[in-house]
């Protein structure tokens, strides 16, 4: 029978030794963190594609008002405000008590958190990429 060698290959400098997939799941699960104007420590994370057609679903014929969506769009990305976890809203009622929690600064500062770390939230771009 013939001998069989396994060597361990290491990544070079700079380069990650996940899988792709793996990767992937670390992305996702990432999070960063926004303060706003008040003070609030907000910790934001990137929704899944289920929850941006859930949220799409749950706001009905709003969900084409363009302006509405670009303004509510980024509040999915919030998972805790100081520290204290927030579940995704499931109702419209929860989607404007997480606005009134949020208030103006909030808002601001989770829309400018997003945008320099994910790029810019846009629904569109979004329901372009699920195209795919």
């Amino acid at each position: 029978m013939p001998e069989v060698t396994v060597k361990a290959i290491k990544p070079d400098e700079g380069e990650s030794a996940d899988s792709p997939s793996e990767e992937m799941v670390k992305k996702a699960r990432e999070e960063v963190l926004a303060e706003d104007a008040n003070g609030h420590i907000i910790t934001l994370r990137k929704p899944g594609v289920l929850a941006q057609f859930r949220m799409v679903e749950m706001l009905g014929q709003t969900a084409e008002n363009q302006t509405y969506m670009g303004m509510v769009f980024p509040i999915m990305y919030v998972s805790a405000i100081d520290g204290e976890p927030v579940a995704s809203p499931s109702t419209k009622r929860e989607l404007e008590a997480l606005i009134q929690r949020l208030d103006e600064e909030g808002i601001s500062a989770v829309a400018l958190k997003v945008n320099e770390t994910w790029g810019e939230a846009n629904p569109e771009e979004a329901k372009a990429e699920v195209k795919k």
